[in-house]
């Protein structure tokens, strides 16, 4: 008898924690929190560049598929066309003087010059010239032009007597245009040596060749010394110079000894040369 009641008061402690209230011993959940959005995170392998959406693909693809051939990009075209057909150094700009429509190429469209007139570097010119563009001719056409050539040529800094030898240590130099108005400037990599003035410069003054003489390096009746060489020979003497000559020049020269007369070339002031 106490066996069967002993088994039925565990029986009854089961059931009471089995059954009995355990939410005390649990979080109460709040399902308010459901509804707001939760921060997910990752972590990529490597950085990769963003792909352009199919719209901005579409836009840089037709901007490089065409090119709008205006006055401006005409102008400096026929420019570089224009500084290629003459081998010019320096800048050759050129300027349209009549109403151009505009017109649409590819980005590698070419420009031909037919012909000039004149046919050179001029302030004023008439050009004919052709369009292609991906291998098909787009148009012919003939334009009247005007040019500039800019060049870097020098300037004085300081004023200039008449004989004075230029220097450049002295000059300073700008970029003209040497179609017009400083036509026959000195450009900047002349070599001024053997030159002097020959009027007064002020400061500030564009160089001219004009401007400029060769210095008289053998004068009249000097006595030089005179050097001939050709096929294996070579040969001094003294002569006399029977005309002044500058550097590079041809000079009239007798020779001392025999009193043969020649043409010799100057060297410097006490020398010139034959070539036998």
């Amino acid at each position: 008898m106490i066996r069967i009641l002993s088994y039925c008061l565990n029986l009854l402690f089961f059931a009471g924690v089995l059954f009995g209230d355990v939410g005390r011993l649990l979080e109460p959940l709040n399902f308010n929190n459901f509804n707001q959005p939760g921060k997910v995170g990752y972590r990529g392998a490597a950085l990769i560049a963003p792909m352009p959406s199919k719209h901005k693909s579409e836009k840089v693809s037709e901007k490089e598929s065409h090119v709008i051939l205006d006055r401006v990009l005409l102008e400096r075209t026929l420019g570089e066309a224009l500084s290629h057909r003459y081998q010019a150094t320096g800048k050759v700009l050129s300027y349209i003087t009549r109403e151009w429509s505009d017109m649409k190429v590819s980005p590698n469209f070419f420009l031909k010059i037919r012909d000039c007139a004149p046919d050179e570097l001029a302030p004023s010119s008439f050009v004919r010239f052709e369009v292609w563009d991906e291998g098909d001719l787009v148009g012919q056409f003939s334009e009247p032009i005007r040019m500039a050539h800019m060049m870097e040529v020098f300037f004085t800094t300081v004023p200039f007597a008449r004989g004075n030898k230029p220097s450049s240590a002295h000059m300073t130099t700008r970029s003209v245009d040497v179609l017009k108005q400083h036509a026959g400037s000195v450009f900047a990599n002349a070599k001024l040596s053997g030159y002097q003035l020959n009027s007064n410069l002020k400061a500030g003054s564009p160089l001219k060749w004009n401007h400029l003489t060769k210095v008289t390096l053998v004068q009249k009746g000097k006595i030089v010394d005179v050097f001939a060489s050709g096929n294996g020979i070579y040969v001094s003497m003294k002569g006399m110079a029977l005309q002044d000559g500058v550097e590079g020049g041809l000079v009239k020269v007798r020779n001392l000894s025999s009193e043969k007369e020649f043409q010799a070339r100057v060297l410097n002031e006490n020398s010139v040369k034959v070539h036998l």
